[in-house]
């Protein structure tokens, strides 16, 4: 026969004043101010990092993807007025050239 025992189960009260538990419910109440302030600015980085399409806002991420297509663009324009312009040099040096 197995022999069994009783858990010995303490008790233990514990008293708090009434001005702690003001203090922890001011305390809990100013977090919780907080944690909505903090919740607002996460809400507005969002907008401001992604865009609000309901709003037409447009993202820094968006405007990013935009100034770099602007920036290929104005590369192969520049790379178009140089070769242009060597080929307009060729072509006068060749007239210069023959003129003479």
């Amino acid at each position: 026969m197995a022999i069994q025992r009783k858990l010995a189960v303490k008790k233990d009260t514990i008293e708090v004043s009434a001005s702690d538990i003001e203090w922890i419910k001011e305390n809990i109440s100013s977090m919780n101010l907080k944690i909505q302030e903090v919740n607002l600015s996460l809400v507005k980085l969002n907008q401001t990092v992604i865009g609000d399409k309901t709003y037409g806002q447009t993202g820094l991420i968006e405007k990013v993807e935009e100034h770099n297509a602007y920036i290929e663009k104005d590369k192969q324009f520049k790379s178009k007025l140089v070769g242009g312009g060597l080929v307009l040099a060729f072509i006068w040096g060749l007239i210069l050239k023959l003129i003479k």
